[in-house]
């Protein structure tokens, strides 16, 4: 199969199935989504729907049982385990919903990670770290540990190691989901704006209403099937 150039995200009939002793339970069913470059795509869900094991997926974290999955013009479901955890350190960004910050790393030394797992080192990696940092407001905490910033600021870091090794997806898993309703609405903000600056696709995992409004599209995920939210209700 041919994939377009602007095409970022690509499953074909996706299923996940697990086994749980003698039962199979099946969490994603027939899954076919596309997702082109610079769009910003909400995906909603009840707990238990499906939303982290399609993030998963995407990732390279997981495969499927059955379907194909392609991003960035890469077929995962055809990786070794090694080959996806390169291709995820190149070509994704995460934000978490707990920030997953290294507590005994600065700021800086935090958002220097995924240039140096790429093998980028010295003033270059550093410049461009100190610029993330500078983009999403903290360019005077680089030297900081995260036990002393905030909820908001430490998920603002999280944004800056994200997007510093210039991946082709962006994945955010409940951003805002620690944080109070003003600095997450901060937060979500920050991070549309940086993604849409440089033309990166956002896939976000989210119950905000305020990124419903601002997404170009929301997908929901109900037991585990795909919805296009237009007709249906939000749920």
């Amino acid at each position: 199969m041919q994939i377009l150039d602007k095409t970022v995200i690509r499953c074909d009939r996706v299923t996940k199935t697990y086994t749980e002793g003698d039962v199979q339970r099946t969490v994603l069913h027939d899954i076919t989504i596309t997702v082109t470059a610079g769009e910003f795509v909400v995906l909603l869900g009840k707990s238990g729907s499906g939303k982290s094991t399609l993030l998963n997926l995407v990732s390279g974290i997981d495969t499927p049982t059955s379907g194909t999955i392609w991003v960035a013009g890469q077929r995962l479901d055809q990786l070794s385990e090694r080959e996806r955890t390169l291709f995820r350190r190149r070509s994704i960004g995460f934000v978490f919903q707990f920030y997953n910050l290294a507590p005994t790393l600065t700021a800086l030394e935090n958002v220097l990670l995924p240039l140096e797992l790429n093998g980028q080192r010295g003033v270059a990696a550093r410049s461009a770290a100190l610029a993330m940092l500078d983009a999403v407001g903290l360019a005077n905490r680089a030297h900081t540990y995260p036990d002393r910033l905030s909820g908001g600021e430490q998920q603002r870091v999280a944004i800056a190691r994200a997007l510093v090794h210039n991946p082709d997806l962006v994945l955010a898993d409940e951003p805002t989901g620690n944080l109070d309703s003003d600095t997450g609405a901060q937060v979500l903000d920050l991070l549309d704006r940086l993604t849409r600056q440089v033309g990166k696709t956002l896939v976000m995992v989210t119950h905000s209403r305020e990124m419903i409004g601002v997404a170009d599209r929301v997908l929901q995920l109900r037991n585990g099937r795909m919805f296009e939210e237009a007709s249906l209700p939000i749920q």
